[in-house]
């Protein structure tokens, strides 16, 4: 018993919540995937540091990345569907953020009031992942990415192809997600080992938001 068996625990339980074994007797369910999703934080810092002008885009950008990194751990960490629900929602957040800024900014500038239109949307997005199958949230997170590369691909047109930040993200992510579908069908699979094909797609989710950032974040 911990302070997380008083709460709804995943749908995903008891054996389709991925390879790595989840313990639900300790605090940190799944050490593994809990413990990389620090590289959201640390490669979000790394970021902030590398980008010369800090401007409010950047530092909502940066945010959205630690509630990502933070969702990611307390899922983890916990195994209760409403964080669950919180982990896929940062999911859709960065993917979705700069579309939903530059709409935003055009009605409000205060980065406060942002801020608080910022959690608002992401606890919309919370109440809708709650109680979805996991298999039905990956698609639609799947769905969303595609709408995304397709703005961005009809916004850049040409520069996309010249992009090579965003070339490093989109090979980091691909690579990173064919890891997480091989883990989640557990194809490759030891249940026990710190190194597992989530945790890496952790580290590389991380790396493709930092590549993307800094492309996003260039000098002109």
């Amino acid at each position: 018993m911990n302070i997380w068996s008083a709460f709804p625990r995943a749908l995903c339980l008891p054996d389709n919540c991925g390879c790595e074994a989840v313990n639900l007797d300790v605090l940190i369910a799944q050490p593994s995937a809990f413990w990389s999703s620090l590289f959201h934080l640390i490669f979000a810092a790394v970021l902030y540091i590398n980008v010369k002008e800090k401007s409010q885009e950047l530092k909502l950008w940066v945010l959205s990345l630690i509630i990502l990194g933070l969702s990611s751990h307390f899922a983890h960490g916990s195994f209760l569907e409403f964080a669950m629900a919180m982990d896929f929602a940062g999911i859709v957040l960065v993917m979705s953020f700069f579309a939903l800024y530059k709409w935003l900014v055009k009605r409000v500038s205060s980065t406060p009031a942002l801020v608080v239109l910022l959690l608002i949307y992401q606890v919309s997005l919370w109440v809708t992942f709650y109680s979805l199958d996991k298999w039905f949230k990956v698609s639609m997170c799947v769905v969303i990415f595609g709408i995304a590369i397709a703005e961005l691909l009809y916004a850049e047109g040409k520069a996309f192809w010249k992009a090579r930040d965003l070339h490093l993200a989109l090979g980091t992510l691909f690579a990173s997600f064919a890891l997480f579908m091989l883990d989640e069908l557990k194809v490759i699979c030891d249940p026990e080992s710190w190194l597992s094909g989530h945790s890496v797609w952790h580290l590389g989710t991380a790396l493709t938001l930092y590549f993307y950032g800094k492309w996003r974040f260039r000098s002109t």
